[in-house]
């Protein structure tokens, strides 16, 4: 999300990161990464839980197509740090949140390497600024 920050913006979003971490290595993270997102730490998963995104199981975060993701984000630049506490089982999730409150996009990952495409992302922020 942070490579299409910009277009997202240009449409009429804002971009924020949630981390399962406390909010002081959320920050930390972001900026040794150069994240140039708000990025928020949620360490008792209230967010997570409050839309349903819950931990996959074993299987899922150490099978092949997971590895696959990896191999295809390390490609592109981006390679995993070593996690420190959380759940590392606990998948994430794209949501994308019409002024009005409407959710015009809910994607829950399958695993942590299956995240919308921005340019499906930047189709829904679109229309939730259109009404």
């Amino acid at each position: 999300m942070d490579q299409a920050g910009e277009e997202i913006g240009a449409a009429g979003g804002e971009v924020v990161a949630i981390f399962q971490y406390r909010p002081e290595p959320t920050k930390n993270f972001c900026r040794r990464r150069g994240v140039e997102l708000d990025c928020f730490g949620d360490p008792d998963r209230e967010g997570y839980a409050a839309v349903g995104l819950e931990p996959g199981s074993a299987k899922e975060y150490g099978g092949a197509q997971l590895a696959k993701g990896f191999v295809k984000a390390a490609l592109s630049g981006h390679v995993a740090g070593s996690p420190k506490g959380g759940d590392v089982s606990q998948r994430p999730g794209t949501f994308v949140v019409a002024p009005d409150g409407r959710v015009a996009l809910a994607h829950y990952n399958r695993d942590s390497a299956d995240n919308p495409s921005n340019d499906a992302v930047i189709a829904a922020v679109r229309g939730a600024a259109a009404g």
